[in-house]
C-alpha cells in the first residue's frame, strides 16, 4: 500500500465520530424489523463495515498546494463506500442520497457538502470590520477578480454575492458565487471565485480561481 501523503486532509474529531457511528450501525433490509435474526445476510456487522482508513479514503482527498487558476477538484472522482448502501432501507432513499452527493461533488465546492466538511456561509451574519458576511465575501471575491483582470486582461466587476461555502481551519477556503459584469454596463453574468483566507491575517488572502459559473449540465 502506498504511503499516505503528508498533506492529506485528515478528519476532524467530529468527522471521526460520525464515521465510527455509521460503522456501528447494524442495519438490515427486508427482515420485517427483526434485529435478532443474526443469520440474515442483509445485516451489516461492525466487523464487516471495513476499517476507518477505508471509510476516510472515501471522504477525504489529497490536498494540493494552492495555485492560481488550478482547481484542486480536477481529476478527482466521487467515492462512496459500497457499504453505505446497507445503511439505507430502500434503493429510493439511497438514490436520493447519491444524487445529492453527486450534485455537491460536481459543483466542485460551490454547494454545501457536509461529507467533505464544506458548509454554507450565512451571508447576513455579522463580521468584524464588515457590516455582514456578504460584504466580507465580496472583499475576498474581489481579490480573485483583481487577479483575473490582471492575468487575463479583462475588466470584470463584481456586482453582488449570491452565496458562499467554506471549509478549513487555519486556512479558511471559501467558494464564492457572485454576479458580475464583464464590461461597463454589460449584462449580469454569474461567476465563481475560490480564495484562501489565513487565520489571524498572517498572510494576505490567496486567490485560487475566478471563472464564469458552468452552465447546468456542463462540467467546469
Amino acid at each position: 500500500m502506498a504511503a499516505k501523503p503528508s498533506n492529506e486532509l485528515m478528519a476532524t474529531g467530529e468527522d471521526a465520530a460520525l464515521t465510527t457511528a455509521m460503522k456501528e450501525l447494524t442495519l438490515e433490509e427486508g427482515n420485517g424489523g427483526n434485529s435478532d435474526s443474526s443469520s440474515d445476510d442483509s445485516i451489516v456487522s461492525v466487523g464487516d463495515m471495513g476499517s476507518d482508513s477505508e471509510w476516510l479514503a472515501c471522504k477525504y482527498f489529497p490536498e494540493k498546494e494552492p495555485e492560481w487558476d488550478v482547481d484542486s477538484f480536477d481529476g478527482q472522482e466521487l467515492k462512496i463506500h459500497p457499504l453505505v448502501r446497507k445503511t439505507y432501507p430502500t434503493q429510493e432513499l439511497y438514490d436520493q442520497y447519491y444524487d445529492k452527493r453527486l450534485k455537491a461533488f460536481e459543483s466542485k465546492g460551490f454547494l454545501p457538502d457536509p461529507s467533505r466538511a464544506i458548509y454554507e456561509v450565512y451571508l447576513e451574519g455579522r463580521m468584524r470590520n464588515h457590516k455582514t458576511a456578504r460584504d466580507f465575501m465580496a472583499d475576498l471575491a474581489n481579490v480573485c477578480v483583481k487577479k483575473f483582470n490582471e492575468t487575463k486582461g479583462k475588466t470584470l466587476e463584481l456586482v453582488n454575492v449570491l452565496r458562499a461555502t467554506e471549509t478549513g481551519g487555519s486556512k479558511w477556503k471559501l467558494y464564492i458565487t457572485f454576479m458580475a459584469r464583464e464590461y461597463h454596463e454589460g449584462p449580469l453574468v454569474e461567476y465563481q471565485a475560490k480564495v484562501i483566507k489565513f487565520l489571524g491575517d498572517l498572510q494576505p488572502p490567496f486567490p485560487i480561481l475566478c471563472r464564469p459559473s458552468p452552465k447546468p449540465g456542463s462540467q467546469n
